[in-house]
């Protein structure tokens, strides 16, 4: 106690000493933290673990919140202590019931504070969770901000190793609670339904399914009100993006038969039945032939549509091939659940851009039909984002695309490179990098640079796990030598440059870690979160669901009405002599036209 009070009643604390001496070891701590280490060679390293709370830490959730709070309380404290020692020196800190008093309070107030100043600030929406890591004793969830999920992810691992309840379902669960609509592809429908559709229909957001063979299916027709440019976007829905780099004659034959397509949607769309106005209608006029053409031409009363179709069956001997090439764009809707999923207008995709969706489209990989129907719904979405009338306006919409190979989507790269300008970010499955071999040599270099986090998961190929290797660089290991000689014993120490990572250590990561590389930090390692062992998400799956339907009545298959005529010969090409039409057979107006 003499000492104590030696210390107190010493000129060391005294005035402006104690705030002086707080000062400079305020500086030297900093000086200390900022202090730069020297650059050897081997510099690969992982990211710290300090620059990856700062750059994807949630400061509004617990625990990251408590140490904010933390931190503003310890500076009340020193401030309060600095006032208290200034006005009754050591004596104000004796009294017990003053001190419990005032650090109850300063508490109080920094969580005031936070809670006025900074909860606002931190509080975050539209973020992707990806992983967790350990900081100061306890397990912090990492979140890529919304304007980086503009810049893509993402996701590559062998298949069984989760990538879809890690990494899809994680993210669509956190978007229930965001201002945003998604669109995700089920591949092993209907399970994505069932996980994650109940989180959205808790906060009262639609639900859209998309599956021909589930009872909550929603009709989806973009051909009856389609004008001219919606046309083309429904050519390119079916065909997609044009092959520049095929020879002169496939692309001549490609182009005469996607006219081919463009007119015979016109003359589908010219019936008066809006049941007979679908693809489905294109696809049964198809396989009738030439002569269900010609007289369903015969009775469209419109010259312009007779007058192309009159020059594109010139050359009779091309036709029947240009229908056969038709037939086999068309032949999902040879199913009749895909031709009835296909033969309603119920869903509207500006919707996404009003209120937050969720758009659950199912794309089994055992049923190649079904895919084919959901690359159809998944570029007309696709098309329809660039068609938004003010892209800054309406709700961010993000794409999960799991296994998108399967679809053969050729347009992908274009819209990865661009989709940012639309507020629209893209979350990308994999299994291995030689699935991206589909597209062109310069196609897979925008696809693979357009990615702000890139995560790696356990069985990489170890071709890619090698240029991993590579890309995380060396690091610098002690060589430690001893030579014995007779009577000596000499001891050589000498660094040596070693993997960060080796390429079989990555591709034996534990399934429970995940390899994360982003433009912003080093590459760094993150626990990975599952949606069936994450309290947060655990308990937002499987709840209740309905998917939303504007029209109750179930999707029935649609039946092509043929007309009565023999085909060719009651054909009248709009140059004949006589330019009146004949009329239905018996003088009286044909059904549905």
């Amino acid at each position: 106690m003499k000492q104590f009070e030696a210390i107190r009643d010493s000129g060391l604390f005294s005035g402006w000493t104690f705030a002086i001496a707080v000062g400079i070891l305020l500086l030297v701590s900093i000086a200390v933290g900022k202090r730069e280490k020297p650059q050897l060679r081997g510099s690969g390293k992982f990211a710290g673990t300090t620059g990856i709370i700062r750059r994807y830490g949630d400061w509004s959730r617990l625990p990251l919140s408590l140490f904010a709070i933390l931190l503003i309380y310890a500076l009340l404290l020193v401030t309060a202590g600095y006032i208290l020692h200034a006005l009754w020196g050591w004596d104000g800190f004796t009294g017990r019931v003053w001190m419990t008093t005032i650090l109850i309070e300063l508490f109080l107030i920094a969580i005031a504070l936070y809670i006025a100043l900074f909860l606002d600030r931190f509080k975050k929406i539209n973020r992707y969770p990806f992983g967790q890591i350990r900081y100061l004793g306890f397990r912090v969830t990492l979140w890529l901000p919304e304007k980086d999920r503009f810049e893509h992810i993402k996701i590559q691992g062998r298949a069984g190793v989760g990538k879809t309840t890690g990494f899809m379902f994680p993210g669509l669960i956190s978007d229930a609670a965001g201002e945003c609509s998604a669109v995700a592809l089920d591949v092993k429908s209907p399970e994505l339904f069932e996980t994650v559709a109940g989180a959205w229909s808790a906060r009262g957001k639609k639900v859209i399914l998309w599956d021909p063979y589930h009872s909550d299916c929603i009709g989806f027709e973009p051909l009856g009100a389609a004008g001219p440019n919606a046309l083309s976007r429904i050519e390119e829905s079916v065909y997609g993006k044009r092959d520049t780099s095929a020879n002169a004659q496939s692309i001549f034959f490609d182009d005469q038969e996607r006219r081919l397509f463009r007119l015979c949607c016109r003359l589908v769309q010219s019936y008066k039945d809006p049941a007979q106005c679908n693809l489905p209608m294109v696809h049964q006029l198809a396989l009738r032939g030439a002569p269900a053409i010609e007289a369903a031409v015969t009775y469209c009363h419109n010259p312009l549509l007779q007058e192309e179709f009159n020059h594109l069956f010139n050359n009779r001997q091309r036709v029947p091939d240009l229908i056969g090439g038709m037939l086999n764009k068309l032949d999902l809707f040879s199913d009749p659940k895909i031709a009835a999923a296909f033969s309603r207008p119920d869903l509207d995709l500006d919707v996404l851009f009003r209120e937050p969706t969720l758009l659950i489209i199912a794309s089994p990989q055992s049923n190649p039909k079904s895919r084919l129907g959901a690359a159809i719904v998944l570029r007309s979405v696709m098309l329809k984002i660039f068609e938004r009338p003010t892209r800054g306006e309406g709700l961010p919409i993000f794409f999960y695309l799991d296994e998108f190979y399967n679809l053969h989507l050729p347009e992908m790269p274009d819209f990865v490179n661009t989709a940012r300008s639309t507020r629209t970010g893209v979350i990308t499955f994999l299994q291995t990098h030689e699935q991206l071999y589909q597209y062109q040599r310069h196609e897979i270099g925008s696809l693979s640079i357009n990615q702000k986090l890139q995560i790696y998961l356990q069985g990489c190929d170890i071709a890619h796990c090698k240029e991993l290797s590579e890309r995380l660089g060396k690091t610098l290991i002690k060589d430690k030598r001893v030579s014995r000689s007779r009577g000596r014993r000499s001891q050589t120490i000498s660094y040596s440059e070693a993997p960060l990572m080796t390429p079989d250590s990555i591709q034996m990561l534990p399934n429970d870690v995940a390899l994360c590389f982003s433009s912003d930090l080093r590459p760094f390692l993150v626990k990975r979160l599952f949606s069936y062992k994450s309290a947060e998400f655990k308990r937002r799956t499987r709840l209740p669901a309905s998917a939303y339907r504007p029209c109750t009545e179930p999707l029935s298959t649609p039946s092509y009405r043929d007309l009565d005529l023999p085909g060719p010969e009651s054909f009248t090409p709009s140059n004949a002599s006589s330019p009146r039409l004949p009329g239905a057979p018996g003088g009286k107006d044909v059904p549905g036209w």
